[in-house]
């Protein structure tokens, strides 16, 4: 009996500590701020027991990073940036075939201007990720770097065969994109964008040009530039890319334990990923970053159809 009082004095203190702040908000006639509105409740903050079972150790935020190294935090924040949400009613919609995901180019130009894209492409075809930050409006030093080097016929040979590149530059122009989309808006979130990619990778100044492995580990970094100075810059470049190429061949190892290999079509383009769902010949595949494909067996090469063929006698 002494419980059950007990439980309930506390519930009514509890529920006069709301009122309370509900009613001190009202008099000062002022709407709740959104620290008040969307704050975690106790039960569900990192290291709580409050919850069902108890969720001691369990991190649903990052706005405490004490307990965390300053690594571990850039990687759940790019982890976050790069997550693709699907329908959970539909998880397939918008999956895209590997088909076509795997003869789709840049496009533009030898350099991509989405991050996320060459990242990908870099994924995809197992080639470090050259990235230029650059100011071409108002850095005279990232112009140089750009006729001097970026520009040569050597090393643009060089570059289509060993790296990915993506050019990120500052001088953004927004587009319109019609009713409630306008230029000034678009141009501002690209900034935003580029901001936040610059604090990612902690870019001090322009030109800064990163050499990423396709996991997205920075691999070397080049602070601004020297002029004349291209045959040593153009070396550091080649040396540091065989490092980079290194580290992802042991990085691609590591993931092949878990299931990741190389997928080929029947015109001998590849896509590394990991089988996730078959049935009848329909497949579908994840990438390393989450992005899941729909394959089709008869599309896959000899190679790869014996392989499946060797999986379905291992389980009957």
């Amino acid at each position: 009996m002494l419980r059950i009082v007990t439980g309930v004095l506390l519930a009514s203190v509890a529920g006069g500590l709301v009122s309370c702040s509900r009613i001190r908000r009202m008099a000062e006639n002022r709407e709740p701020t959104p620290l008040e509105a969307f704050q975690v409740p106790p039960m569900l903050r990192a290291g709580s027991r409050g919850g069902p079972g108890g969720n001691a150790g369990v991190e649903v935020t990052l706005e405490d990073e004490s307990g965390l190294t300053p690594g571990t935090v850039d990687r759940i924040r790019a982890r976050e940036e790069d997550l693709m949400w699907t329908d959970p009613d539909n998880p397939e919609q918008g999956m895209e075939e590997m088909e076509v995901v795997i003869r789709q180019k840049s496009g533009k130009g030898p350099w991509f201007v989405s991050y996320s894209e060459g990242r990908r492409a870099a994924m995809r075809q197992g080639k470090p990720l050259l990235v230029w930050f650059t100011d071409t409006r108002f850095s005279p030093l990232c112009r140089t770097l750009s006729g001097e080097v970026f520009s040569k016929p050597v090393f643009q040979q060089w570059a289509a065969q060993e790296v990915i590149r993506v050019r990120l530059d500052f001088n953004v122009k927004g587009e319109s994109g019609g009713p409630g989309q306008s230029a000034e808006n678009d141009r501002i979130r690209k900034e935003s964008y580029l901001q936040a990619l610059k604090k990612r990778y902690q870019v001090r100044g322009l030109p800064t040009v990163l050499l990423l492995t396709p996991d997205g580990t920075v691999s070397a970094r080049y602070r601004g530039y020297k002029k004349t100075f291209f045959d040593f810059y153009l070396a550091r470049l080649k040396n540091d890319t065989v490092a980079a190429a290194e580290t992802h061949r042991k990085w691609r190892l590591n993931m092949g334990r878990r299931g990741y290999r190389d997928w080929e079509d029947n015109q001998g383009r590849t896509v590394f990923a990991r089988l996730l769902r078959y049935s009848k010949g329909q497949m579908i595949l994840v990438e390393p970053d989450g992005k899941k494909l729909r394959a089709r067996e008869e599309n896959l090469s000899e190679g790869d159809q014996a392989w499946l063929a060797a999986e379905k006698a291992k389980r009957r």
